[in-house]
């Protein structure tokens, strides 16, 4: 069939930060921005491909195990084939992961290259294979947070099997020091999707891609929101509401949602929504001179 076109939204085109609790829903937030942002572009061989610039996926699993969904296109015997030909690549590779964690022991941080693969359609890339360029190890707080630079990435067919790999990986590492698997970050400078896969990637999301999400505690605190005498006042608490870690007021509820956007950057896209949500009801409030109740 030929591709469908796309629906694209508008965009600030580049840097886009995506967070998820497995692998799966990772690759359904990485195919939804590729698909509805991505600007087109030419291969060198002449393919059509969209092309999302520099996201920075973070997965911060809910679970230890290795749980394949049921949307991948490969299976658990698939993906062990494929993990045994990515380790058999690596020359060396269990003498590096030995001195990578005597590194890790000394210092908390290591740096991990792995062998560029082979057998990947270049022609699909815009500039060169899809492969991994470093991985960053760093233990913080007994957990151990991967960081993985990808120059270029095949969100549809390169993304499931390396980042699952990848993520194994970290967890290897994790059991030979002795300590729990923190998140771990993907650094894509590009990300995009042949036209070949339009279709393919759009039924996977229209059958998969539920929002919202349950709601999750984010680990910044909780933020309370009330109408001060006509001022949009609010304040940042840790989860028992014994720390005031910020408060602030203004006289626009939106400059209030603006300057908690701008400053906080670590909050969860989840808590972003919810600033949104609570000055736009705040503004009502005031406007109408009504009760403000947080939702």
């Amino acid at each position: 069939m030929p591709p469908r076109e796309r629906t694209v939204f508008p965009s600030r085109r580049t840097t886009f930060p995506l967070f998820s609790a497995s692998v799966g829903d990772a690759w359904l937030q990485l195919l939804n921005l590729v698909l509805r942002i991505g600007h087109e572009r030419r291969t060198r061989a002449g393919a059509r491909i969209a092309e999302a610039l520099n996201a920075v996926v973070t997965i911060e699993p809910e679970a230890d195990g290795e749980e394949l969904p049921g949307y991948f296109e490969f299976n658990a015997g698939d993906f062990e084939r494929y993990y045994r030909g990515w380790e058999a690549r690596q020359p060396g590779i269990a003498g590096a992961l030995e001195a990578l964690c005597a590194q890790l022991r000394a210092t908390g941080v290591a740096n991990y290259e792995p062998t560029r693969s082979a057998g990947h359609d270049s022609d699909r890339a815009p500039q060169c294979p899809p492969d991994v360029l470093a991985v960053m190890f760093n233990v913080v707080d007994g957990k151990l947070f991967a960081s993985c630079m990808f120059r270029g990435l095949d969100a549809y067919g390169d993304w499931p099997l390396q980042a699952t790999a990848l993520v194994r990986l970290q967890r290897q590492v994790a059991a030979r020091l002795g300590c729990a698997a923190g998140p771990s970050v993907f650094v894509l400078q590009s990300s995009w999707l042949d036209e070949r896969d339009w279709n393919r990637a759009g039924d996977v999301l229209a059958a998969h891609f539920r929002r919202p999400l349950p709601l999750q505690i984010d680990p910044a605190g909780i933020l309370l929101f009330g109408n001060d005498g006509g001022e949009a006042r609010a304040m940042l608490l840790d989860h028992d509401a014994g720390t005031i870690f910020w408060e602030g007021a203004f006289s626009d509820p939106e400059d209030l949602s603006w300057y908690i956007v701008d400053v906080m950057p670590w909050l969860l896209p989840q808590h972003i929504r919810y600033v949104g949500q609570e000055c736009a009801a705040l503004m009502r409030a005031i406007r109408a001179g009504e009760c403000y109740v947080q939702g």
